[in-house]
């Protein structure tokens, strides 16, 4: 070892410790000595990516093996308290993730354990180094303006797994658990220009019922008194336009701070009268929005051609925030987002909590007397079905079906919390946590059903290795599990996206095989494909009995509505169509892809080893489907007709312009544009015929289960 290298040992082997990876190399005098994470194949394949050989399964073994000089913890909140408290007794420094822990209790046990081993503790709230905000502090505490007043910060944002309905997640489990999660960023900023936070006084939004018993608060006003200045701040999340700024009122002017867009700018004056001095003002804050947009377009343009180093603001912050903290280190003071603020910043969250969460039930980390058991397998329970990733959009409809027709199912999922109310049906459903790439825990699931349904599509990864080993390892293991235990019935719920569907397709049925040059398509579509001729392959050699169902554009309550069947989106104002949207689109109601997987599951023994494609017979255009959701939500969608060849070149060019900068990516494909867009013609007289199928063919009942299901008088 290098003298003076600092050893860091990563916990937690998630998506945010590539980042913490990424930011350290920047760093002088410290590398990362090992990673820790329970999950071995996730610590594996990061250790790998960093070259790191060294990996434990738990923070005790990582501690034995010493050799260690700091942690960068990088788990779920709820554990962040235990896993630091033992670096820290261990006499080692550590930053945390935001939240720093998840109760005031916590944090005044931090400090006091790092007080006690002499030890350093500090929290990422990369936030405070954003450069826009950076920029804002500089101007105020240079006195640009004059004295600060007041602090304004509006924080309304996208929830991805609020609209995604993934409400197995830490924030969702306490209806405060998304202060910590979420607010604790605008909150940090607030301390930072006001002081500490003091005294609030707090007002919540409308709450929604996200499971039996728990509700969700995706808004809530708060007045905050500082120990230097008092402050108020707007807090929402899961909204549909992206907007965070941080204003301080100064007695001659106002700065202001654009975090999204990462600018600064000022409302001032000028020596004119007030007639003209409106004009000089008002032309300075706009050529100052004009000039930080064009700053930031040529820093994006000269980062991706890799003649300037990331200009990110979101890792900007990242790095300059964990430089800090080892700055800290180094010079052996406290970092400014030290235990103590973190504390604070918890404490704050608390009192919003408990200000405007009056009716709520509990706090974080507890949970719900009444609420379905996070985990609920039994030996005497033998389902007549089984439906792995079964928690989803169209699983709960699956399940309420066959709850309906008296059926008795198991389900498994990676999350079994906080699920819809048919999931709590004690008597009928049995709920089991497990992962389709796991052989034990889909065997366990499985038992003695004679059904079994696979909604799971078992993940992504970085590279389509990782894809192909996550979608099609996954789909194997449940057929080796279903030929193990000797079920009567697979059924597997595919997609479209694993056919050819440009305009030069044709007729597309059931027979239809997968795309015979999946190998030209995107990572998704050649996985799906994979799996349909790996199954269909078992089925011939093995006699696996597999049915394979295709939904197409699946719609409904509970999912977005923004399906990227009908373009792309680089917000959902806009989608920017495969082609012109003027062709029929395979759309097909969630209701009808329940029922057709039911009368799979009853078809006798002649429709194993086919493929059906679930296309419904109600088919608008892109074109009169963004239309018609502009209507039913109230918002000026647009949907932007496009060629398929002007979108190629695009990607193309794009493809030039990494490739100039020297990253190694594959060359765009024109076919999977073609297909993107959908307008082969289905047929799917086959599963009518077959199964039973009868899907909903009157117009006005699409559009009510389809569109109109989303109109915020329907969500209300």
């Amino acid at each position: 070892m290098t003298p003076g290298t600092r050893r860091i040992c990563l916990v937690g082997a998630g998506y945010i410790a590539g980042i913490h990876a990424e930011a350290l190399k920047s760093l002088p005098g410290v590398r990362i000595e090992a990673i820790v994470d329970p999950n071995a194949e996730a610590a594996q394949r990061l250790g790998e990516a960093l070259g790191v050989s060294r990996r434990h399964g738990s923070v005790r073994e990582a501690l034995g093996a010493g050799a260690l000089d700091a942690a960068h913890v990088l788990t779920p909140p709820d554990t962040h308290h235990d896993v630091a408290l033992s670096f820290l007794e261990a006499g080692l420094p550590v930053l945390l993730e935001k939240p720093l822990v998840t109760s005031t209790a916590e944090g005044e046990a931090l400090l006091a354990a790092g007080s006690a081993g002499g030890a350093t503790v500090g929290v990422n709230q990369n936030f405070l180094f954003h450069p826009a905000f950076a920029r804002l502090r500089a101007r105020v505490a240079a006195g640009e303006f004059g004295r600060p007043c007041f602090v304004d910060c509006i924080y309304n944002v996208a929830l991805r797994q609020l609209a995604a309905r993934q409400f197995g997640h830490w924030m969702f489990r306490a209806p405060g658990n998304i202060l910590l999660e979420q607010a604790v960023h605008p909150l940090s900023q607030i301390a930072a220009l006001a002081g500490p936070i003091r005294e609030v006084r707090a007002m919540a939004g409308q709450p929604i019922g996200i499971a039996p018993g728990l509700h969700f608060y995706p808004s809530v006003t708060a007045t905050l008194q500082g120990e230097r200045l008092p402050a108020q701040l707007r807090f929402a999340v899961g909204q549909s336009f992206p907007f965070w700024q941080v204003s301080v009122v100064c007695d001659d002017g106002v700065v202001v701070a654009d975090i999204l867009a990462n600018r600064v700018f000022v409302h001032g004056r000028t020596c004119w009268l007030e007639a003209v001095d409106g004009l000089f003002a008002g032309t300075g804050t706009a050529a100052a929005i004009a000039g930080g947009a064009v700053r930031n377009a040529m820093d994006y343009g000269l980062s991706t051609l890799r003649l300037k180093g990331s200009t990110n603001p979101f890792f900007l912050s990242m790095r300059d925030s964990i430089a800090a903290f080892h700055r800290a280190l180094d010079a052996g003071t406290a970092p400014e987002s030290d235990a103590a603020f973190g504390t604070m910043l918890v404490t704050t969250c608390e009192m919003i909590r408990d200000a405007a969460f009056a009716d709520a039930a509990p706090v974080a980390g507890t949970s719900r007397p009444d609420a379905p058991a996070v985990h609920r397998e039994r030996e005497a329970f033998t389902p007549d079905a089984v439906v792995l990733g079964g928690t989803g959009f169209i699983g709960a409809e699956l399940v309420r079906r066959m709850l309906g027709q008296g059926m008795r199912v198991a389900v498994m999922a990676r999350s079994v919390r906080n699920l819809a109310p048919v999931f709590g049906d004690a008597e009928r459903v049995a709920l089991h946590r497990g992962d389709i790439r796991d052989g034990e825990a889909v065997l366990r699931a499985v038992g003695d059903a004679p059904l079994v349904v696979n909604l799971a599509h078992g993940g992504g990864g970085g590279s389509f290795e990782q894809v192909r080993a996550a979608m099609v390892g996954g789909a194997e293991t449940v057929a080796r599990a279903c030929l193990a235990r000797g079920v009567r019935r697979l059924v597997h719920v595919g997609s479209i996206a694993s056919l050819y569907l440009g305009p030069d397709a044709g007729v597309v049925t059931g027979a239809t095989p997968p795309d015979p040059r999946a190998e030209e398509r995107a990572e998704y579509a050649r996985a799906k494909a994979l799996c349909d001729h790996m199954l269909l392959a078992m089925h011939a050699a093995e006699r696996l009995p597999v049915c394979i169902l295709r939904p197409g554009l699946v719609v409904g309550e509970g999912t977005s509505p923004f399906h990227s069947g009908l373009g792309f989106y680089n917000n959902d104002q806009h989608c920017i169509g495969w082609n012109d949207g003027r062709n029929p689109l395979p759309f097909v109601l969630v209701g009808d892809v329940a029922e057709a997987i039911l009368l799979a599951c009853r078809a006798g023994p002649e429709i194993e080893g086919r493929c059906y494609n679930l296309v419904g017979d109600v088919r608008p255009s892109a074109r009169d489907y963004i239309a018609d959701l502009g209507r039913a939500l109230g918002r000026p969608l647009r949907f932007h007709p496009q060629r398929p060849l002007a979108l190629w070149g695009g990607e193309v060019a794009k493809w030039v312009i990494k490739r100039a900068g020297g990253r190694k990516v594959p060359l765009p494909s024109r076919r999977d544009i073609l297909s993107r867009g959908l307008a082969a013609r289905f047929d799917c007289a086959d599963a009518i015929l077959d199964l039973g199928w009868r899907p909903t063919a009157d117009p006005a009942a699409f559009a009510a289960q389809a569109i109109a299901v989303h109109a915020p008088a329907s969500r209300a």
